[in-house]
């Protein structure tokens, strides 16, 4: 059978949308959600309702954690600067566009699932099993750290999100897959990405999947509410940039408080 995973959808209900009907097309109809349902895009509450509504599992990421609770920090690694006054300033937002009902949705999502499918034992954290909202896995992680935590997998597979980037690699027999982002790619492909197992009887293989959806009305969208210019840079790019050092003046810009 094919099971999905998704994960970062981060507020943007095109590009979910895109992934969604992508799956119908291809009769995949068991969806997991690996965390960051909010923050960054536009549309907090539809993407919170949309998940609810298909009752797709998910586990919590750092946003969804931040936004839930109305934290301070996303816990994230910006650099000093305008991208670490970009993060305040999109966390604030969705904090306040988020709707009660839904932050009451995002403190409830577990930091951890495991589930098996035909007898293939799979291990679902946003960032890792060690440190499941904040630890960032990446292709050009230590070797080291990868057989570290290998050994804390509880299962055959582990299944993350956090980094934006898809990774499919196998340590000491371990299957550790990263989905990708749905709504903030960061690998240099616009696209939405999404992974794909396909498992019969203990034995898997599997695809991870790019679909393209409308970038330019999430841009217009972010204009319209008068986000900082640079997440829709961001979209437009499929991958982050250098924001400079210095935080724009003109704070007053935005209508809504800064803390």
């Amino acid at each position: 059978m094919n099971v999905a995973f998704l994960s970062d959808i981060h507020s943007n209900i095109e590009a979910l949308e895109a992934v969604l009907d992508d799956l119908q097309q291809r009769k995949i109809f068991e969806v997991y959600c690996l965390g960051d349902l909010v923050g960054y895009g536009p549309d907090p509450n539809m993407v919170v309702e949309r998940i609810q509504a298909l009752n797709i599992p998910c586990v919590m990421g750092n946003f969804d954690d931040a936004v839930g609770f109305g934290k301070g920090s996303c816990g994230c690694n910006y650099l000093p600067g305008r991208e670490t006054e970009v993060g305040e300033i999109t966390l604030n937002w969705s904090i306040q566009n988020t709707s009660d009902a839904g932050r009451e949705f995002l403190k409830k999502i577990p930091k951890t699932r495991i589930i098996d499918i035909q007898g293939v034992q799979i291990h679902l954290v946003h960032g890792s099993p060690v440190n499941p909202l904040l630890e960032y896995l990446r292709p050009d992680t230590p070797t080291q750290r990868w057989k570290e935590i290998a050994k804390t997998v509880q299962g055959d597979v582990m299944i993350n999100g956090h980094t934006h980037v898809p990774m499919a690699r196998f340590v000491n027999g371990v299957g550790l897959f990263n989905c990708g982002s749905v709504g903030r790619p960061k690998d240099g492909d616009t696209r939405a990405s999404y992974l794909i197992l396909d498992i019969h009887n203990g034995i898997f293989s599997y695809e991870i999947v790019r679909v393209r959806y409308p970038i330019k009305m999430v841009c217009e969208k972010l204009s319209q509410l008068r986000l900082p210019p640079e997440l829709g840079t961001v979209l437009a790019l499929g991958q982050t940039f250098d924001m400079g050092t210095n935080p724009i003046p003109e704070r007053a810009f935005y209508d809504f408080p800064i803390s």
